[in-house]
């Protein structure tokens, strides 16, 4: 089956859950295509030979060609397009404004359909996929179906009616997606909704010694923070939560792997709070990379919290590689992180934002191997029996097959 994908940005850093599944379709037998707006390096995290192709600059003549290419080949398909104009700009003249200016994209793209052969459009977010998914459902008549995570629809979830009006199903990573979904839509479009999660590879990642009940006296501890410097991770709270254990554990360290607008404010505090020889900014980096950092902590923590933009976490990609590492994992009690994440169980759980918990469960996971050990099994058996690549994406295949039987 040929499936093509459309992405804002791929391959994204901050996506690596995306490369994983196109992957796991890959090796059950689909064909799949990328189309994006644009792409990063992220060498390292599990790129292999996908096919990709980038939306042409307006004016350059890949441009033209996109858009003489569905004027002449579909031209009803555009007299559709205008329509689905008209109609986003009742609802949501933003997204109509967007369209109009990828009325060039939604050309290249058609012309890729029909080059590839392709029966199956699949957006992987809400937001801008989701906006052209459905300017090529309108103009081609293929299959559509839509992906669903965060920020696409706790933020720019512009028009998502009209979306899944048109959609096949949509596919959310969590149940509070699913939920803020049924709040969204009509119920006569719910039993288009689904929730499969994304998992791990669980053969990737390793045992850490707190797993194996090594004695680690003799080391330094480490606490372990990854993902993109922005504000919703919370990672200023962690730095100032650590700043409250950093006299009583000189010999602790805090490393945050990741790259974002954060950065310099991240470093500015921990020098104000003193504590810039126990704090490293390691930047961002590869997959494997950032497993094997995971893979020697102590200590993994999450401190998500929810923007001012009403923003927030999913299932953070990086629980789910502590979870197959064998990593004790702190975090905050968020709804999504608690679905994988047990207070007592599979980790431990702090309130957003409230620094002293958040130093309280670091100490007390820092102090105890024993309760890092127990943690950390638990949460690896959760991952075989619930974050699993295999099972999940097998899960997703199925959406996509049952549409043509």
């Amino acid at each position: 089956m040929k499936i093509v994908y459309i992405l804002t940005k791929f391959p994204c850093r901050s996506e690596t859950f995306a490369v994983r599944e196109i992957e796991a379709l890959r090796l059950l037998g689909f064909d799949i295509t990328v189309l994006a707006a644009s792409g990063q390096d992220i060498a390292g995290c599990g790129v292999t030979t996908v096919k990709t192709f980038y939306r042409p600059q307006l004016f350059s003549a890949k441009g033209i060609f996109s858009l003489s290419y569905l004027c002449l080949r579909h031209p009803l398909g555009l007299c559709r397009l205008f329509c689905l104009i008209l109609k986003l700009l009742r609802q949501c003249r933003r997204e109509a404004i967007t369209l109009l200016g990828n009325l060039h994209t939604v050309g290249y793209f058609a012309w890729r359909l029909k080059r590839g052969r392709i029966s199956h459009i699949h957006a992987y977010f809400m937001s801008w996929p989701a906006l052209l998914g459905l300017a090529l459902r309108v103009s081609t008549g293929r299959q559509f179906s839509i992906g669903a995570h965060a920020r696409d629809i706790f933020v720019e979830e512009g028009a998502a009616e009209l979306k899944a009006s048109r959609a096949n199903f949509i596919r959310t990573c969590t149940r509070r997606g699913l939920r803020q979904l049924q709040t969204l839509l009509p119920t006569r479009y719910h039993h288009k909704l689904f929730v499969v999660y994304h998992s791990m590879p669980i053969a990737c990642g390793g045992i850490n010694p707190a797993t194996l009940g090594e004695d680690q006296s003799k080391a330094d501890d480490i606490v372990v923070a990854v993902g993109r410097l922005v504000s919703k991770k919370g990672f200023a709270n962690l730095v100032r939560a650590f700043a409250l254990l950093g006299e009583q554990r000189p010999n602790c360290k805090l490393i945050i792997a990741g790259d974002g607008p954060e950065r310099e404010r991240l470093a500015e505090l921990a020098e104000e709070l003193s504590i810039q020889d126990q704090v490293q900014l390691l930047g961002w980096l590869p997959c494997d990379a950032a497993l094997r950092l995971i893979r020697s902590a102590t200590v993994l923590a999450a401190p998500a919290v929810i923007d001012d933009d009403g923003d927030s976490d999913g299932i953070p990609n990086v629980i789910l590689e502590a979870f197959v590492s064998g990593t004790a994992i702190v975090a905050s009690r968020l709804s999504s992180i608690s679905e994988a994440v047990r207070h007592g169980w599979t980790g431990l759980l702090v309130e957003p934002g409230n620094i002293e918990q958040l130093a309280w469960a670091l100490k007390r996971l820092l102090e105890d191997s024993g309760l890092r050990s127990r943690l950390s099994q638990r949460a690896y058996e959760v991952a075989v029996q619930r974050f699993d690549t295999t099972k999940n994406v097998r899960s997703l295949a199925e959406l996509f097959r049952k549409e043509y039987r």
